[in-house]
């Protein structure tokens, strides 16, 4: 709805995003208020009962981590980043993201990674949207870990169990046209798309870009951007490899996941 309104300017499509934005906030989203604030659990959100709001399992999964990249996209930034970090503890864990993850009990509840590109994505859209050097510190990681995990003689193989590093005889589509593609613009920061097109082109969910254009609007459909409600700082104030939240921040995400905190330098 958010990407549809983006490319048509459609106003029904934005506030049909809005209101299910307000209820995921309202039923799915656990922690404190915001990410910044000293107190409470860090924010998460989790799979509920669709009749009263209800908890119904303690797993989240590896196509989640999209989410952050959809809160770029609508000017949630501080959100993002924070929802970011819990993928990026998880991956620091194991070396890449296990399908779904016990947060509970602090464990894959389905082992496996299908190479699969939602945590590139929304590392791409935040350096992309920041400016911040640390996100191609993860991506640098990211880079390193399919290298020294994944690479086969033929390509790169789908691991069959992050917790003993097996493979599949298997590397699914979506590993050339997604993954790889945010890992290269991710690095490539002269290329055209991220030098003179930023703000004119939209990656679907399958990473098909598209041009943002008058021609798909009728000029009654043009309305202001949403403004960025980040309070990030600026990249210059940032080291390559220092998270953008706070070491305290970093340190009880890292412990929620149970992975060791100073791993993340």
């Amino acid at each position: 709805m958010l990407k549809s309104y983006i490319l048509f300017g459609e106003q029904r499509d934005l506030e049909m995003y809005n209101d299910s934005f307000s209820r995921i906030v309202t039923f799915m989203r656990r922690g404190r208020s915001t990410c910044a604030d000293v107190e409470g659990d860090p924010p998460i959100y989790v799979n509920v009962d669709s009749r009263d709001g209800s908890t119904t399992n303690t797993w989240i999964d590896s196509l989640q981590a999209s989410f952050a990249g959809v809160l770029v996209l609508a000017g949630e930034v501080d959100e993002a980043v924070c929802q970011h970090a819990l993928y990026y503890a998880i991956w620091k864990k194991y070396g890449v993201l296990p399908e779904r993850f016990n947060w509970q009990l602090r464990s894959p509840d389905v082992s496996f990674y299908p190479l699969r590109p939602e945590f590139v994505e929304s590392t791409y859209l935040l350096y992309t949207a920041t400016k911040n050097p640390f996100y191609q510190h993860v991506g640098l990681e990211i880079l390193e870990s399919l290298e020294t995990m994944t690479r086969v003689k033929c390509g790169f193989a789908t691991v069959h169990n992050v917790l003993d590093g097996s493979l599949e005889d298997r590397m699914e589509s979506f590993f050339l046209s997604e993954t790889l593609k945010y890992l290269y613009l991710l690095f490539d920061v002269n290329h055209s798309i991220n030098r003179e097109r930023q703000e004119r082109v939209l990656f679907s969910t399958e990473g098909h870009i598209f041009p943002i254009s008058s021609l798909f609007r009728s000029p009654a459909q043009h309305h202001p951007p949403r403004q960025n409600s980040s309070s990030c700082e600026t990249a210059s104030e940032f080291h390559a490899g220092v998270p953008p939240l706070r070491h305290a921040h970093m340190r009880q995400l890292f412990d929620v996941i149970g992975v060791n905190s100073h791993s993340w330098v």
